[in-house]
């Protein structure tokens, strides 16, 4: 089957600490896949290995869609080239995404527009009008409230055309009825084949989204499947899964 993204055997160390291990991972094209977790369990420093920010101790990370010239070739991120490619396919929305303190909501687009060759204005004035960003675009992002710095970072995110986008908790600090229209955003922005990653330990409020997820508890996946069998054949929710695997495992 046609994968996006395969990740074979991760680790991360950090000063002898073991922050992932042997984390196995395939990403599909026209998936939305909840990556699942409690805090600390080793989520974000694992989108960051995805997004070539940071490089595995061992472990492979294969992209199986490349841009340019170079388009349906697979790369290995253990080169610059791979990093090179995961930095132009994917769009990645961090926890929280930091800017410079005098730059306004409106700045940030312009940013993104000349930082991307694949930004598309008219995606940008979707999400603009779909989270309600345009009563803020002279505002400064460091006076915004928390809910609507999320906001903004899933905009800028979802403005590029990517091929896979990483979402780092995009639903914190953001009230009940902007989590709706985030919600919505994902499903109405994902391009056609392209995938969704999102990491989140806010399972209720996301699963209804989600086609597939992993559960990440101490740098390990617990347990993963597809969302349409967890309710078939376990006859659970995901969030029923997710609290049954955790207290289990003893991490909740």
């Amino acid at each position: 089957m046609e994968t996006i993204l395969e990740m074979t055997g991760i680790e991360k160390q950090y000063l002898g600490c073991l922050a992932l291990s042997g984390v196995d991972m395939t990403i599909r094209p026209g998936e939305i896949t909840g990556l699942l977790g409690p805090n600390a369990s080793g989520k974000t420093t694992l989108l960051k290995i995805i997004a070539g920010l940071q490089q595995p101790t061992a472990g492979t990370v294969q992209y199986n869609i490349t841009p340019g010239p170079a388009e349906n070739q697979s790369d290995s991120l253990n080169g610059s080239l791979a990093r090179l490619c995961a930095r132009q396919i994917i769009s990645y929305c961090p926890d929280t995404m930091k800017f410079p303190k005098w730059m306004k909501v409106k700045d940030t687009f312009k940013y993104f527009r000349e930082m991307y060759p694949d930004y598309s204005q008219d995606r940008a004035n979707e999400l603009i009008r779909t989270l309600e960003l345009g009563a803020v675009e002279n505002k400064k992002v460091t006076g915004l409230s928390k809910g609507m710095q999320e906001r903004l970072a899933l905009a800028i995110t979802f403005s590029r055309e990517a091929k896979l986008y990483l979402l780092d908790e995009p639903l914190d600090g953001i009230d009940p009825v902007g989590k709706t229209r985030v919600i919505d955003a994902i499903i109405s922005m994902q391009p056609e084949g392209a995938s969704t990653l999102i990491s989140t330990h806010l399972v209720k409020d996301i699963e209804r989204v989600l086609t597939s997820v992993f559960f990440l508890s101490r740098g390990k996946i617990i347990f993963s499947g597809e969302c349409d069998t967890i309710r078939e054949e376990r006859n659970q929710t995901v969030e029923q899964a997710y609290l049954e695997v955790f207290i289990n495992e003893g991490t909740h």
